[in-house]
């Protein structure tokens, strides 16, 4: 089970702790916590200034993007349950944008953009390497297979 702390700094109120609690329902098998152990993720929406400050400060990339994952990579404690993966921050401005010059919705894209990011918290990063990048991109469809299942 996955535990989400959700801060909305946005005004958008399209996407709650409902939807992402799915998306990472469905992702959970993917991300390599063991058996014992439940997961907890915070995530936060923030607007594009923020992100673009956010991605210039921590990736020398001065741009707002989608996601960004800040894995904790912590061995789970002796003596108790939960195991932090990490923080994602999601723009959904660029989510937005990103849906459209993909022809996408913008609840799929998000679903994607979740899904990307829970990845990378679970140690996957698809700029490693083109075999690095289709175990990453395979897992995401696989993932996302499963979401069109359930709904």
């Amino acid at each position: 089970m996955i535990d989400l702390v959700l801060h909305n700094r946005t005004t958008l109120r399209t996407f709650g702790r409902a939807f992402f609690s799915r998306v990472a329902a469905s992702a959970e098998p993917h991300l390599k916590i063991p058996k014992r152990h439940r997961a907890e993720v915070g995530i936060t929406l923030i607007g594009p200034r923020a992100m673009r400050k956010l991605n210039r400060t921590r990736r020398g990339v001065d741009a707002p993007t989608d996601v960004l994952s800040f894995p904790l990579h912590m061995k789970p404690i002796s003596g108790y349950t939960a195991l932090l993966l990490g923080d994602l921050f999601v723009c959904p401005d660029i989510v937005r944008v990103h849906a459209k010059a993909s022809g996408r919705s913008v609840r799929h894209q998000m679903e994607w953009t979740a899904i990307h990011g829970l990845l990378h918290l679970a140690g996957h990063d698809h700029e490693k390497s083109a075999a690095a990048a289709r175990r990453m991109f395979s897992l995401e469809q696989q993932i996302l297979n499963s979401l069109d299942v359930q709904s």
